[in-house]
């Protein structure tokens, strides 16, 4: 798949900053005689895994790499707790990567741009993990954040093409995946703030968060809930494949460069917003020109006078006929999960979160 030339040198120069010749303070072999290179951390207590030259894209790993949870050198054993930024970043024959139970922390870039990686267990013991970790990993297909995890940056998943599955443990007390959406959210806040090609927006969150659904090249309709307010920055951005965004008139705030599309794909933007004077005009970069934006029946005066919005250059008044069908017309059932978000194998008496197969899901009490 082609690969976003602006996307290639933001990669390159987020990691060409705080260069030095060599990044590792030890250089010891595992048991499988596989060289790992590591840094002090904590006042020389712990021991951080990093790559070994800045100055090259090959962080100096191949095929199967298994961390350990403690390294003896010279005498003094320290414990392996975090994977450095970068870590791993472009080491393209890296096929497998086993973690230690004594990491609690996953660092900015670590995994990313890993080619060959299609899965990795994070162990039960990690509690951060840090903006784009799993960046640009081309063929990771799925992944499970632990009840562990406490913090999760933004973008973890960025530009990760074909990642399909992310499940939240159940027991996770800050995050979780309900009904099975197959995405990240932050439970207390309704914050989606990871997604993947295959997630499906539960009805009750209210934020999407920033680089969510960021350079997802095989989404090719987003319709958001009724509900959701803020939309992050860049989003959905350079959403390659998309063809056409629903947007709630619950929505009040849409971040900077939310739906920007570098591969000018006449997409179509069916705003239900009926007040577009607030914060929600300006984002949608490069695709002023390019997108055909729908809005409500009485509100056309409003979008070509309000901020961002006055910016298209195609505004029709009046939803384009089919686009409700297509969104609202009923599957048959495929999960069904309980009011606290666990799946259920049969009806169960209370409330039951039921997902059909188009995407929707509805509630039914069950006597």
């Amino acid at each position: 798949m082609k690969r976003n030339i602006a996307f290639f040198f933001l990669m390159a120069f987020m990691n060409l900053l705080g260069t030095k010749a060599f990044a590792y303070d030890i250089a010891v072999e595992n048991d499988d005689s596989v060289t790992i290179y590591y840094n002090y951390i904590h006042a020389a207590k712990e021991l951080e895994v990093t790559y070994k030259k800045n100055n090259s894209l090959d962080g100096g790993y191949s095929g199967k790499v298994v961390i350990p949870s403690e390294v003896t050198f010279k005498g003094i054993t320290r414990k392996v707790t975090s994977i450095g930024k970068r870590a791993f970043y472009h080491s393209p024959y890296v096929t497998e990567v086993i973690l230690p139970s004594t990491v609690n922390t996953i660092c900015e870039w670590a995994f990313g741009e890993i080619i060959s990686l299609t899965s990795l267990n994070i162990p039960n013991s990690v509690t951060t993990i840090k903006d784009c970790a799993f960046g640009d990993c081309r063929n990771l297909t799925s992944i499970t954040i632990p009840s562990s995890v406490k913090i999760i940056g933004q973008g973890v998943f960025l530009g990760c093409d074909v990642l399909e599955s992310i499940e939240v443990d159940a027991e996770n007390s800050v995050y979780d995946s309900r009904y099975g959406c197959n995405a990240i959210i932050e439970s207390a806040s309704n914050t989606l703030i990871s997604g993947c090609n295959k997630t499906t927006l539960p009805n009750d969150i209210t934020t999407i968060d920033a680089l969510s659904f960021a350079y997802c090249y095989e989404l090719t309709s987003i319709n958001i809930p009724n509900g959701v307010k803020t939309i992050g920055d860049k989003a959905f951005l350079n959403c390659e494949r998309l063809a056409s965004v629903t947007i709630p008139n619950s929505v009040t705030k849409i971040g900077y460069y939310a739906f920007t599309n570098w591969s000018y794909t006449k997409l179509k933007i069916i705003s239900h917003i009926e007040d577009p004077t607030g914060d929600t005009g300006n984002g949608f970069g490069d695709l002023y020109l390019s997108a055909t934006l729908y809005v409500p029946e009485g509100t056309l005066e409003k979008y070509k006078s309000a901020d961002g919005w006055k910016n298209f250059a195609n505004i029709i008044e009046g939803i384009p006929s089919g686009i409700n069908s297509v969104t609202m017309n009923e599957g048959e059932e495929c999960e069904r999960f309980n009011i606290a978000g666990k799946k259920l194998t049969e009806p169960q008496r209370g409330i039951n979160i039921i997902r059909m197969t188009d995407g929707t899901t509805k509630k039914v009490v069950v006597k």
